[in-house]
């Protein structure tokens, strides 16, 4: 088993491990810094992040933080491609945002030429992914949670899961 902190070499490149339980208690991500790419499952998906089935809101807000700590070049390499939906509901959630609407648009362009929209770049998806952007004043407002971040990202992704 493999644990935070661990290197990991696959022929000519390294990652290190990150524990970023949430969506399950055990779940990890890859991250290989050289190349600027993370291998991140279920844990963030372009424009969304995973469902927390095992872990708390609070863990999974804590492990979505390291991963937006990374080098903004990073590609996230998620496990689904649901880049569609998660366009759908993000706008919900923010609708005044431009960078995101450009980037729904996008997507919607992508998905109708049978393209992929994976893995997104982080620096993008810290304009657009909701689950992200909790910790901004704005967004804890208008969510009904000023200044806690974590009570923010639950109550995002309590609307998701009902959406």
């Amino acid at each position: 088993a493999v644990k935070e902190g661990d290197m990991v070499d696959l022929g000519q490149s390294r990652a290190r491990v990150l524990d970023v339980p949430g969506h399950t208690i055990g779940h990890i991500a890859y991250v290989f810094d050289q190349e600027h790419a993370a291998f991140v499952g279920d844990s963030v998906f372009a424009l969304g992040c995973g469902r927390v089935f095992e872990g708390t809101m609070e863990m999974m807000w804590q492990s979505l933080s390291k991963l937006k700590a990374l080098d903004p070049r990073t590609r996230l390499f998620c496990a689904h491609e649901y880049t569609e939906s998660n366009a759908r509901f993000a706008v919900t959630i923010e609708p005044d945002n431009a960078a995101l609407q450009e980037y729904a648009a996008w997507v919607k362009q992508r998905r109708a030429e049978g393209q992929p929209t994976v893995p997104p770049v982080l620096e993008r998806e810290l304009a657009t992914n909701p689950f992200l952007r909790a910790d901004l004043p704005a967004l804890q407002a208008a969510m009904g949670h000023p200044g806690d971040a974590v009570a923010t990202f639950a109550e995002i992704r309590g609307r998701k899961d009902r959406f």
